[in-house]
C-alpha cells in the first residue's frame, strides 16, 4: 500500500519561546502538542469569521517553510528521513532574523523580514534544504501535478516540475503565515486594520525578542487533510547566529553533508567475496564504519549468505515500484540493492555492495564516482569453494564454473585488484585499509 503521510521541513520557534506562544495562540492550535488554543479577539470581527480566515494556516501550524510537504518516495522510510535530517542539521549554522515584522504578502498576512542579509542567508538555507531532501520526495501523480500547475507562471511551473513546489529558488520568500486569503474582508469596513492591530498586540512580546533559525522541524501530516504536527526537531550544530553584518555565500556547498563513497565489490562466484566482506565487517565496531548493503535475491535463504529472499514476482513488483537503486541478473537469478543506500550516502556514510561484473557499465552511469574492487583467486581454489557451498550440482555447477572465466579484470579500467588466493585475512586487511582510508 502507498503511504499517504506527508512530511515537511519547516522552521518552528522553540516551544517555550514567546514566538511559539504567540504563533500558536494566534492560529488557535499548538502544532507541538496538537492542543487547541484560545485565539485573541479581533475588534469588529466575529470569532467564527476570524477562525475561518486562520483555518488554513492553523492546519499547517506556526512555521516558515524551508521544504514544502511531500510524500516519501518508494524505497525510503521515516528512518532515512530522520538520518538525513540529523546529518543536514549537523552542518548548519544558526541564522539570526533581523528586521522581522507583520506585513501583507499577496492577499494574506505574514511575518516577514525586511533585512536583506537575513533574507540572503535564509534563502541559501532553504535552497540547501530543498535540494538535499529532494531525493526522498515522491513525484506527484498526474492529477496532483495538474492541480498544482493551475494559475502558475511559466517559471513557477518549471520549479514545480523540478522541485514539486513553485516557491523555490528565486521565487522563495521567507514568511510565517498568519492568515488565509483576506479578500473576503474587503466588504467589511475596518476589518483589515483590526486584524493588523490584533496581530501586533498578539506578537508584541515576541517582536521585542530575537528570532533565530536554530534548527529544523519535521512536520508530519498522518493522512490527507489531517492537521500537521511536529514529528521531530533537529537543532543545528552551532547555537551562535550567523553574522548579519554582510552578504553570505549563496553557493555555500560546505553547508551540506559530505557524501559517502560507494564501493562495488565484484569477482567470479567462489572467489570468496562474502567471506571477505564478513571478515571486514567483524573487524569494525557495530555502530561505526561503512554500511554493508543487504542484497535482495530471488533465491531461498541459505546459510552461506545473509540476503533478503524474494520470489521473482515480488522482486519484479518492487523493481517496477522503483524500490531498487541497483539491480541485475546472473545465473537466472535477480539481484537488487534497495534505495536506502542513496540516503546512507547522502548522510556521509560509505556503502559497500557485493555486486556483479556484468553490471559495471550500468553502475558507472548511475554512480560515476563508485569505486570498483575486483576480487580474483586461483581457479582451482574457486572450484573448491563453489563445490563446498553445495548450492548447485551437476550441470548447474558446471555452468557456474564456466562463468568464472567469462569476464577478466583486464576488460575494465579504473578498478582496484585484490587477490584472494591466500589466507582470508591478507585480502581482508587490504579491503579494510581501503574502506577506512
Amino acid at each position: 500500500m502507498t503511504d499517504t503521510a506527508r512530511y515537511a521541513l519547516y522552521f518552528a520557534p522553540a516551544a517555550n519561546s514567546a514566538w511559539w506562544t504567540a504563533g500558536s495562540t494566534w492560529l488557535g492550535r499548538d502544532a507541538e502538542t496538537g492542543a487547541d488554543c484560545r485565539q485573541p479577539a479581533v475588534a469588529g470581527l466575529p470569532p467564527d469569521a476570524f477562525r475561518e480566515i486562520t483555518a488554513e494556516p492553523r492546519r499547517y501550524g506556526f512555521h516558515a517553510t524551508l521544504k514544502a510537504p511531500f510524500r516519501l518516495s518508494a524505497g525510503f522510510s521515516e528512518a532515512h528521513l530522520l538520518a538525513m535530517a540529523q546529518a543536514f542539521a549537523a552542518e548548519q549554522q544558526a541564522v539570526r532574523i533581523d528586521g522581522i515584522g507583520i506585513h501583507p504578502l499577496n492577499n494574506f498576512l505574514a511575518l516577514q523580514t525586511t533585512d536583506p542579509y537575513s533574507r540572503e542567508r535564509i534563502n541559501a538555507l532553504a535552497a540547501r534544504c530543498v535540494s538535499y531532501f529532494d531525493l526522498l520526495r515522491a513525484a506527484p501523480s498526474a492529477t496532483e501535478l495538474s492541480r498544482r500547475l493551475a494559475g502558475l507562471s511559466p517559471r513557477q511551473a518549471a520549479l514545480t516540475a523540478r522541485w514539486g513546489y513553485p516557491y523555490t529558488e528565486e521565487e522563495f520568500r521567507f514568511h510565517m503565515t498568519l492568515t488565509g486569503a483576506l479578500t473576503t474582508l474587503n466588504e467589511t469596513p475596518g476589518a483589515m486594520a483590526a486584524i493588523g492591530a490584533a496581530a501586533g498586540a498578539c506578537f508584541a512580546e515576541a517582536l521585542a525578542t530575537p528570532l533565530t533559525i536554530d534548527g529544523l522541524a519535521i512536520f508530519k501530516e498522518s493522512a490527507p487533510g489531517a492537521p500537521m504536527t511536529i514529528w521531530r526537531r533537529m537543532p543545528f550544530s552551532s547555537s551562535a547566529a550567523a553574522s548579519a553584518s554582510g552578504p553570505g555565500d549563496m553557493d555555500n556547498v560546505a553547508g551540506l553533508p559530505r557524501a559517502g563513497r560507494l564501493f562495488f565489490i565484484v569477482g567470479p562466484s567462489g572467489v570468496g567475496k562474502d567471506s571477505l566482506l564478513q571478515w571486514v565487517k567483524n573487524q569494525l565496531p557495530d555502530d561505526a564504519g561503512p554500511v554493508f548493503a543487504r542484497r535482495s535475491i530471488t533465491r531461498a535463504a541459505h546459510a552461506s549468505e545473509a540476503h533478503e529472499p524474494m520470489t521473482p514476482a515480488s522482486f519484479e513488483q518492487a523493481a517496477q515500484a522503483g524500490q531498487f537503486s541497483l539491480r541485475w541478473q546472473a545465473n537466472d537469478t535477480c539481484y537488487g540493492i534497495r534505495r536506502g543506500i542513496e540516503a546512507e550516502l547522502k548522510t556521509g556514510r560509505d556503502v559497500i555492495v557485493n555486486g556483479s561484473r556484468e553490471y559495471i557499465p550500468q553502475l558507472r552511469r548511475l554512480f560515476p564516482d563508485a569505486q570498483i574492487l575486483w576480487i580474483a583467486a586461483d581457479p582451482a581454489m574457486i572450484r573448491q569453494r563453489i563445490e563446498g557451498r553445495s548450492r548447485e550440482t551437476g550441470a548447474a555447477l558446471e555452468q557456474r564454473l564456466l562463468r568464472t572465466t567469462a569476464f577478466t579484470a583486464q576488460e575494465t579500467d579504473g578498478v582496484i585488484h585484490i587477490d584472494n588466493s591466500g589466507p582470508l585475512e591478507v585480502a581482508g586487511q587490504r579491503l579494510l585499509e581501503i574502506f577506512l582510508r
